[in-house]
């Protein structure tokens, strides 16, 4: 287990694919939060490989760059704890950006050990309650988690949480085939892992606040058709005070902007004019 020696920051984990640079995502969520916020230690889990692609701006923003080992998506997510350098630890996807100060959200979340995301916002900030990516979650009447932000702090309960993912991650098949209906996995993402494990580990529970939450842009969520490219209805743009504007409407929450595209170098250029 790595020390907890600061008190608080942020985590993801970035590793790269053939075709996906989750690195430059994690640099540019990096930069929005150095940006936007006063507590802003940053940690990036990588493997070996990755690592290696690091460039000297990145090296700069990462307060901490921690190195796992190679394996599949979601493979590694339940190292979290294990891993965080930090005694409280706000984890993220690697495709959000912070668009505002949510330092306020600390105070919130530590009133339990772990929290994490059960309700998630469209690009007008407004709750959506679009079902059409959660049938499995529906027909095994799971709790609706998303690990987009997730945030727990150093304890047993935290512990156990993150065990019973991974314990949960190895016995996935077998669960699929003997116990969970509507199963549309051949292997589990993060959301359902984090679902799964809240059922088997107690004190793990949702925040009776209105956070942590995120606007999430896959399209059904935002009333597009489900398989759209949300750029493809609304449009965006980012003032030159980095405020990002999609449709109209002043984003306030992490932004989960799901097209890996979307993480351009002019983007994160943008950011970077603001911190160096």
């Amino acid at each position: 287990m790595h020390p907890k020696n600061e008190s608080q920051g942020w985590l993801t984990f970035a590793q790269n694919s053939e075709t996906t640079n989750y690195v430059n995502m994690a640099y540019l969520l990096a930069l929005s939060v150095k940006a936007t916020c006063k507590i802003n230690s940053f940690a990036v889990a990588v493997d070996q490989d990755s690592e290696a692609t690091l460039t000297e701006n990145q090296r700069k923003v990462f307060d901490h760059v921690i190195v796992v080992p190679k394996g599949e998506p979601f493979e590694n997510e339940s190292l979290a704890w294990e891993i965080t350098p930090y005694k409280e630890t706000f984890k993220l996807e690697a495709d959000v950006i912070i668009p505002r100060n949510i330092d306020h959200w600390w105070d919130g979340c530590r009133v339990q050990d772990v929290v994490y995301t059960t309700s998630i916002r469209n690009y007008k900030g407004q709750i959506s309650n679009d079902r059409t990516y959660r049938k499995f979650f529906d027909a095994n009447n799971l709790v609706n988690s998303y690990n987009g932000f997730t945030y727990f702090r150093h304890s047993r309960t935290s512990a156990e949480f993150f065990s019973t993912v991974e314990k949960t991650r190895r016995e996935f098949h077998t669960l699929r085939d003997r116990v969970l209906k509507h199963s549309i996995y051949d292997k589990p993402d993060t959301d359902v892992l984090w679902a799964l494990a809240s059922l088997l580990t107690n004190n793990v529970h949702h925040s009776p606040l209105s956070y942590p939450t995120f606007t999430h842009m896959k399209g059904a969520i935002n009333g597009f058709p489900k398989d759209w490219d949300w750029r493809n209805a609304v449009a965006w743009t980012m003032t030159d005070d980095l405020d990002l504007i999609v449709g109209g409407y002043a984003q306030n929450y992490p932004f989960h902007y799901f097209q890996k595209d979307f993480c351009t170098k002019e983007l994160i250029e943008r950011y970077e004019r603001s911190i160096f």
